[in-house]
């Protein structure tokens, strides 16, 4: 199957953004996740359990996480890639930090293409990527979502995907407070979390806010890596690299979902 590279098709507010009178859901689960840098495919597997998919466009940028970098697999090690940013404030959101004017396309391909020069779906993905990484963004959640996007698209996920900021823009509330406003907004009846951070959350304060929690534990399956030992949660790229695209679909629908 050859990669399909899709970006939003209505204005820049993305597609399947908020109506001025009508929420998106009747019912069902909402997720939200800060827009990371092609994530692993345990982020994938959260997009497709879901109802809606969140896009937490709209909090504190915090440099060196998962927005603008991810690992990948270098001669059996795991290491750095990403974007680079222009300079900004620590108070920026993550829709505010611009990726930089100075950022070498060629550089990051050419070492991508020697790190994965030996695996069988190199140059599918390659071509893909840089297709990716030419798309016009203004901003790292910009690039990110169009980034996700594309994923799905190949993954095979349908799941509609939304941004805080447009759902939730100028709200005050912090932490689950925050959430609950989203889920209201959005007209979700669950949230659904990663079960490892499951202990951020009151399952009672949903409850009493006529709101029901869930969480979700992956399924990863190992992959070769040329016959090295498997280096788990590296960016989905490291995945596609290695495996089909049918494969790769089957296992981002996997994962158990359990009550918070």
């Amino acid at each position: 199957m050859q990669p399909v590279l899709i970006a939003p098709t209505r204005s820049p507010a993305g597609l399947d953004q908020r109506s001025n009178d009508h929420a998106l859901l009747d019912q069902g689960r909402v997720a939200l996740m800060q827009p990371y840098f092609l994530p692993y495919l345990g982020y994938f597997q959260l997009i497709a359990a879901s109802d809606c998919f969140v896009l937490y466009d709209n909090v504190q940028f915090i440099k060196n996480g998962w927005i603008e970098r991810n690992r990948y697999l270098l001669e059996g090690e795991p290491k750095w890639f990403g974007l680079p940013l222009a300079k900004g404030s620590h108070s920026q959101l993550i829709n505010q930090r611009q990726i930089s004017p100075h950022f070498d396309i060629d550089a990051i391909m050419s070492r991508l293409a020697f790190a994965y020069r030996k695996a069988p779906h190199a140059e599918r993905t390659l071509t893909w990527l840089e297709a990716l990484l030419k798309l016009p963004a203004h901003n790292i959640a910009e690039f990110n979502e169009l980034a996700l996007r594309s994923c799905c698209s190949l993954l095979r996920i349908h799941t509609p995907i939304v941004r805080a900021s447009e759902w939730s823009p100028a709200s005050q509330s912090r932490g689950q407070d925050r959430v609950i406003e989203v889920i209201s907004a959005i007209g979700g009846t669950r949230y659904l979390n990663p079960f490892a951070g499951g202990a951020l959350y009151d399952s009672a304060a949903f409850a009493a806010a006529g709101y029901g929690l869930d969480l979700l534990k992956p399924d990863l399956e190992p992959y070769l890596q040329l016959n090295q030992p498997f280096v788990p949660a590296l960016s989905v790229l490291d995945a596609f690299m290695f495996n089909d695209l049918e494969t790769l679909s089957a296992w981002v629908k996997r994962g158990e979902i359990v009550r918070g």
